[in-house]
């Protein structure tokens, strides 16, 4: 699946989850992770949808950006006009987030394999055995879902 396939799919999958007044340029800069990821991206909106759905929050909040940073996967949320989480709620999407965040750490960015956070002049990458050569990956292959 290329990068603008799976924006798609999860736009599509979890419409939900979205705030319908993005634009497709905030949407360009949504995802900015490499592939290697997806299946945490995946599970991490499957579990957030299945949680707002669960507390009546559908609509409520939204996904506004995932993003490689530090080495690890970044998830951020954002609430609808003037709508507050209860700090119990808010803990609970907390948790969610740093679960597939820490698994982020040990999952290689490239491939989707085990993976290990290493550090390259300042940059922060977690790679495989088989892709830590591959620090122009860094740099080359950070998508960008344009077109999307």
């Amino acid at each position: 699946m290329t990068d603008a396939e799976f924006v798609a799919h999860i736009r599509q999958t979890y419409a939900g989850l979205f705030d319908p007044r993005t634009s497709q340029e905030a949407w360009r800069h949504f995802l900015t992770t490499n592939a290697g990821w997806n299946a945490l991206i995946e599970e991490y909106l499957q579990r957030v949808e299945e949680f707002v759905i669960q507390h009546g929050l559908l609509s409520m909040v939204y996904v506004r950006q995932i993003e490689e940073k530090w080495g690890g996967l970044r998830c951020y949320l954002t609430p609808a006009n003037g709508y507050r989480l209860s700090a119990e709620k808010a803990a609970a999407l907390g948790v969610i987030y740093h679960e597939i965040a820490s698994r982020s750490y040990h999952t290689c960015d490239v491939c989707g394999g085990v993976g290990r956070l290493m550090s390259n002049n300042g940059r922060y990458l977690t790679r495989c055995d088989d892709h830590i050569a591959d620090l122009k990956l860094a740099m080359d292959s950070r998508r960008i879902a344009s077109g999307c």
